[in-house]
């Protein structure tokens, strides 16, 4: 089976979920269309009856019937779309929940990898188009096939002969169907590619401008967006270039079928084998068949750019998680332990991680340092299993991770990133995030961040509304706001990826006094300072991927190797 055959399949399983929606859309097609004939029919009798003949009772029921049967029909139609709307939407809707319930449980790289903007226009634009496009494919294999069985049966009740020689030329309709189906397909997904891209063009741009503002980049970024957009432009205008194509051809089939029966008409009216009236009806009809025709003849076009789209959403729903999940799972946690451990990033040589060896016991504070580049996020990431390791073991007591469920494994776990990301709202909403503490506990959890000192120079204290990625707020002030949120979550586990670098020594040195007196809790630091971390259990020195030298701070300075020189370049600095 092909794979739009195989998407046409499958979104139609998603409509034939509302059956009695689909029903009653159906009959209200069928509703519509009898009335549109209804209609051509009586073209005969208001010319035979009532002008030639003069016929009181048709004067007053044709006009009367006309009226009744419009009114049946708006009411048909009105039904039909809200009947179909109300399928499409709730196939908006599921489709759009199935595409980010998939991507937000795929493994990090997985979004690394891909543009946030073009994974936004999958769930937005693309669901979107592609419920559009197939609601209004139903529309018209459906309504527009059985107007025109109606009108084409009125033709052929009204003179069989002339109705064989207006159709004739019928079947070459296909031929733009199938010439210019495939083609508006592969325009259609490169054009939602393209939006994709410059959604993420966009938004890398908002996010920037302050970069853009202090480089003057003004003109640069209107430069760079301009290309995209007139991109995006050119896409379009090819997309609707394809689909005008057919025109000229439907147009000439239709003013042929016109000129056949007209003249074919006008013979039979003067041979006396047809009325004025059939005639007419007769015209009426064929006039009425143009439009369902013309549908029907764009209707591979319309379907073929919602496959285009569904092709690009069906791949996200379809992704498989490259993160293999375990099936055990454990209730308390015990040492952490790197046996052998190597790692690579995805189309690199160079191994990050390079044959990682130590043990972090429970409860203790530990503090990762080491030179920039060293792999020292790289060993944080590995623990909660944002990256699977290439080679080698991390264990928990005698549990690999990899055999835990990942949401029994990252449960003991808070992470702190490097690139500090809050949600836009309060204070006090950042720092309760997916997390059920009291108004008590966030104050608490804000004393021991420093966010206290924070909240006491803001009107608003804890409700003070940050902005978007806590635009409002220093990159000091939103560092400790997101200590507070990963003390909040009330994990085993912290652990602070250069968490304070935005912050001066003063506040620092009081923040990591804070997080040494909490008790029950595994703390574990990529630190940048060294002078904060002097009273750790143990720290980790890291350089090139490899553990050059672990202890604490006293024994450390005492063998004088890396760390040492180190921490003694940081005081010179300092001094």
């Amino acid at each position: 089976m092909s794979e739009s055959k195989a998407h046409f399949i499958r979104i139609s399983k998603l409509f034939l979920k509302y059956k009695m929606k689909m029903i009653i859309a159906v009959f209200c097609m069928i509703i519509a269309a009898l009335c549109t004939g209804f209609h051509a029919w009586l073209v005969k009798p208001a010319l035979d009856q009532v002008l030639v003949n003069a016929n009181e009772f048709y004067l007053y029921f044709i006009p009367g019937a006309i009226l009744v049967t419009g009114l049946i029909k708006g009411l048909a139609s009105y039904t039909q779309v809200t009947s179909l709307q109300f399928m499409s939407q709730r196939i908006i809707e599921k489709l759009r929940k199935d595409v980010f319930n998939n991507l937000i449980n795929l493994h990090y790289g997985f979004f690394i990898q891909n543009k946030t903007g073009s994974l936004i226009t999958r769930i937005t634009t693309d669901t979107f188009y592609l419920s559009g496009a197939m609601a209004s494919t139903y529309t018209a294999l459906i309504r527009d096939t059985l107007t025109l069985i109606v009108l084409i049966g009125n033709m052929f009740y009204q003179n069989w002969k002339l109705a064989l020689i207006s159709i004739i030329v019928f079947p070459l309709a296909l031929i733009p169907v199938r010439v210019l189906g495939r083609k508006i397909r592969n325009i259609t997904k490169n054009l939602q590619y393209q939006i994709g891209n410059l959604a993420s063009n966009l938004e890398e741009t908002f996010k920037g401008i302050k970069n853009v503002k202090s480089f003057n980049a003004e003109k640069y970024e209107i430069s760079r967006m301009n290309k995209e957009i007139e991109f995006a432009r050119e896409l379009n205008f090819k997309q609707e270039k394809v689909i005008a194509r057919s025109r000229p051809f439907t147009e000439t089939l239709g003013s042929l079928a016109a000129g056949l029966a007209i003249f074919g008409g006008g013979v039979f009216v003067i041979n006396d084998n047809m009325t004025a009236g059939e005639l007419m009806s007769f015209l009426v009809s064929l006039m009425l068949a143009y439009a369902p025709l013309k549908n029907l003849i764009n209707v591979n076009v319309l379907l073929q750019g919602g496959l285009g789209a569904a092709s690009r959403i069906f791949e996200f729903i379809d992704k498989k998680n490259e993160i293999s999940e375990g099936k055990k799972t454990i209730n308390k946690l015990d040492e952490i332990k790197f046996k052998d451990v190597f790692f690579k990033y995805p189309n690199t040589e160079k191994n990050v991680l390079d044959g990682i060896n130590f043990k972090l016991s429970k409860n203790k504070k530990i503090a990762i340092v080491g030179p920039s580049g060293s792999g020292k996020s790289t060993l944080l990431g590995l623990m909660i299993r944002l990256f699977d390791l290439n080679k080698g073991e991390i264990l928990i007591g005698n549990e690999d991770i990899k055999s835990l469920r990942l949401n029994n494994l990252r449960s003991f776990f808070s992470l702190v990133s490097q690139d500090t990301v809050l949600f836009d709202g309060s204070i006090s909403e950042n720092i309760k995030y997916n997390s059920k503490i009291s108004l008590k506990s966030i104050e608490k959890f804000s004393k021991l961040a420093c966010v206290d000192e924070v909240i006491e120079k803001l009107p608003n204290g804890l409700n003070t509304q940050i902005g978007e990625n806590g635009v409002k707020l220093s990159g000091g002030q939103r560092q400790r706001i997101a200590i507070a949120r990963a003390l909040a979550q009330k994990k085993s586990i912290i652990l602070l990826d250069e968490p304070t670098s935005n912050l001066d020594l003063k506040t620092e040195s009081k923040l990591f006094e804070n997080l040494n007196g909490i008790k029950n809790i595994t703390l574990i630091v990529v630190a940048h300072r060294l002078s904060t971390i002097k009273n750790f259990d143990e720290i980790l020195y890291i350089d090139a991927g490899k553990l050059i030298e672990k202890g604490s701070h006293k024994n450390l300075m005492r063998t004088k190797g890396s760390y040492y020189q180190l921490y003694q370049k940081q005081l010179k600095k300092n001094a």
